[in-house]
């Protein structure tokens, strides 16, 4: 055993009294999971929603300040502070308070997440509330029973049956109609294709615009002023937009290292979005053609709409999700100087696999991503000759910030530092007269660098000249260029199409074969 392994504390999260009641409301998309919990939340008055995503708290903010009053409700995420101090809080997971009344837990399979299922089985282990209410797929009973295992379960069923309606054609899109394909460049090819046919009313969503934009696009296409939606597959990760007819364009995806198909569970996820209650009698999932590179297999998504797992209980599911993840906490790493921080990650990791090798559903998160930023905010000190304390150092390399984005973060350890030559630059990052003019991606990048400067000025006030109010403006005013240049490029419609004769092509090339065989420019 090495230094570093004997100073490690191995524990697991735990609390000192068990909650009253624990009732875990599961079941697939537009099931009434959600809904159920939060009339719980509100009629008990006090307690605390924890979702994945900061749309989803925004979206729990909304519907339970509609109901309660905007005084009784408050949101809490790593980018915002609104009424903090409301006895009901809307939370991202990793923002949610260790104790209070009611807790409601959304999307509790994230525990499984290697990157950020530490934080769902914190609360799971140790949350000390009176009420739990577990919201998630019913694939994630075997974690359930494993966390809870006398937890009572509601299983919810769609309130609306799928029906698979088979290949539709492009040109006869009918309104309510979300087509779903699975990276940005293949969305705003097909909205441009779209366009054609329905000019400017398509909505566009997909994961790289800012969230005020993505509000605008969801608000055109609930209110009618857009007939159809082209997105992501971001429609399974916290956005709530119930349509008519949902048809998959692709039903490949690139997952970092290759491309591959669909998972049932994936595919089921996004395909759960058909369906408007109350407007229709069923939801409608088919696949996308007559776009000619465009290609979904029918039959992958047929196989989804019907689960087909085997779960504890006679139901059944997509997968099983019966594992937690577990991360260090800084006291458990025994160390006091941030210069050991790196070597304490890696021993804790070697530890912790030993340790929890014999419990069968806990696991060890990856401290790849973690240990990647402090590799970044390392070298950014190392070379202005600069030294961060050990908690500064942790806050920041648990920052929730992108690959991407990591480089930021050596920007903002400096200027905590006390490096003044840090001030302009970030003072240029805040300037929105810069967005005036800009392109689609840039508008998209200011967006997701308010994002981190939104962070930042939460847990640093002041530092480098960095305010919530200035980062909060430079948001909205990304968010605002993006959705003034996306109308401008889906009614141009260039991607997607050859640069030198206007065929269709797919929209990752500049020229379509024809001209790029004869070597047309």
């Amino acid at each position: 055993m090495t230094r570093a392994e004997g100073r490690i504390a191995i524990r697991l999260p735990e609390r000192r009294r068990a909650p009253e009641t624990v009732v875990a409301h599961l079941g697939p998309t537009n099931s009434g999971k959600t809904h159920d919990a939060l009339t719980f939340l509100a009629e008990q008055g006090r307690g605390v929603y924890a979702g994945p995503l900061r749309m989803l708290a925004q979206e729990a903010h909304r519907r339970l300040g509609a109901l309660l009053g905007a005084d009784k409700v408050g949101l809490v995420t790593g980018e915002e502070r609104v009424n903090d101090e409301a006895p009901i809080l809307c939370c991202t997971v990793e923002m949610a308070p260790d104790s209070g009344d009611v807790l409601v837990l959304d999307e509790v399979q994230w525990a499984d997440d290697e990157e950020r299922g530490a934080a769902w089985t914190e609360l799971l282990l140790a949350g000390e509330y009176r009420h739990v209410r577990l919201l998630g797929a019913l694939d994630a009973l075997p974690l359930v029973r494993r966390a809870f295992p006398e937890a009572e379960l509601r299983v919810h069923e769609r309130m609306l049956p799928l029906e698979f309606v088979g290949a539709r054609q492009l040109r006869a899109l009918t309104p309510g109609t979300v087509v779903v394909a699975f990276s940005r460049k293949a969305v705003l090819a097909l909205a441009g294709e779209v366009n054609r046919l329905h000019p400017d009313r398509v909505a566009v969503l997909y994961g790289a615009m800012p969230l005020g934009s993505r509000r605008e696009e969801i608000d055109r296409f609930l209110s009618g002023a857009a007939e159809v939606c082209v997105a992501t597959d971001v429609l399974g990760h916290g956005v709530n937009l119930p349509c008519e007819t949902l048809l998959f364009a692709e039903t490949t995806k690139f997952d970092g290292e290759s491309r591959r198909n669909l998972l049932p569970w994936e595919l089921a996820q996004i395909a759960g979005r058909a369906g408007r209650f109350g407007l229709v009698e069923r939801g409608h999932v088919g696949v996308l053609v007559g776009v000619p590179w465009a290609s979904a297999d029918p039959e992958i998504v047929e196989s989804a709409l019907e689960p087909h797992v085997e779960l504890p209980e006679g139901h059944r599911g997509y997968r099983i999700v019966d594992e937690a993840r577990i991360g260090p906490r800084l006291g458990d790493l025994g160390i006091e100087e941030a210069r050991h921080l790196d070597a304490a990650l890696a021993a804790w990791h070697r530890v912790a696999t030993r340790e929890w090798a014999r419990e069968s559903w806990l696991a060890v998160e990856s401290l790849q991503p973690i240990r990647g930023r402090l590799a970044v905010v390392e070298r950014h000190l190392r070379e202005r000759g600069r030294q961060l304390g050990l908690e500064d150092t942790w806050r920041l390399v648990n920052a929730p910030i992108d690959p991407d984005g990591a480089e930021l973060l050596g920007i903002f350890a400096l200027a905590i530092a006390g490096d003044r030559a840090q001030r302009p630059f970030l003072q240029f990052l805040l300037d929105t007269s810069r967005l005036r003019d800009c392109s689609l991606a840039e508008a998209e990048e200011a967006g997701r660098v308010a994002s981190i400067l939104r962070w930042f000025a939460l847990q640093y006030p002041g530092i480098g000249g960095v305010t919530i109010e200035r980062a909060a403006a430079l948001e909205q005013a990304a968010a605002e260029r993006v959705v003034r240049r996306l109308a401008v490029e889906v009614r141009e419609g260039k991607l997607g199409r050859c640069r030198s004769c206007g065929r269709t092509c797919p929209p990752w090339y500049p020229l379509c074969e024809r001209c790029a065989r004869t070597g047309r420019r």
